[in-house]
């Protein structure tokens, strides 16, 4: 029988879910020596963002409640609310070479885990530029969701740099199931056993730091 062929994924961002944009960038900017850069508005949903570089292909979201949007028909992503407390949410994954959204998708499948529907996305940046991307709608916690940029670059190479992203520290009441997950689409992660949760390990101008 044929070896299996590993899906190769790249870990694209991490989702940081802040009450208030400007609160949760000041608590990353002194958390890690770099301050965020605004992204924009995600129109339609009621959020808005900033980032910070981790890499050429990585970065952290910095997402929170935009005020300037009226209250979104569906609930905001990633339990993104007015009075939620902050949290790492989640992370993104993006195909790497000679892979497709569509193929991590498969992966996922194959692992015992529902990728989600695949959605068409943007957000206007502040220079007034549409960026346009699919997406996949997964469970928060450990179990990423799958991100295609297509033309766009990634905002990990254009926003502010100085961090980069160590390691995954992921919790999961099935470590061994979530691990063949990881393993499939090529994820480098701890995974203990508990409930969903993950910390990601920065390095950062201030040292190592926990990101939870």
């Amino acid at each position: 029988m044929a070896e299996r062929r590993q899906k190769v994924a790249v870990v694209d961002h991490l989702v940081y879910r802040a009450e208030d944009l400007g609160r949760g960038g000041a608590f990353l900017s002194t958390l890690t020596g770099v301050s965020p850069a605004k992204g924009g508005p995600h129109p339609g949903v009621g959020t808005h963002n900033s980032l910070l570089s981790l890499g050429e292909e990585t970065y952290l979201e910095i997402i929170a409640p935009d005020p300037n949007q009226p209250e979104p028909l569906y609930p905001r992503p990633f339990g993104v609310a007015p009075g939620t407390p902050p949290l790492l949410v989640t992370f993104a994954v993006h195909p790497g070479p000679n892979e497709t959204l569509e193929s991590l998708c498969q992966s996922m499948i194959d692992s015992g885990f529902d990728p989600g529907p695949n959605l068409a996305m943007s957000r206007v940046t502040p220079q007034g530029e549409t960026l346009n991307w699919r997406l996949t709608v997964a469970p928060d916690g450990p179990v990423p969701f799958v991100i295609d940029w297509g033309d766009t670059m990634n905002p990990g190479a254009i926003t502010p740099k100085g961090c980069s992203l160590a390691e995954l520290h992921c919790s999961w009441p099935d470590p061994e199931q979530l691990r063949a997950l990881h393993d499939c689409l090529g994820i480098n992660s701890l995974i203990l056993k508990g409930e969903p949760s993950i910390i990601a390990v920065l390095d950062t101008p201030h040292g190592p730091v926990d990101l939870r």
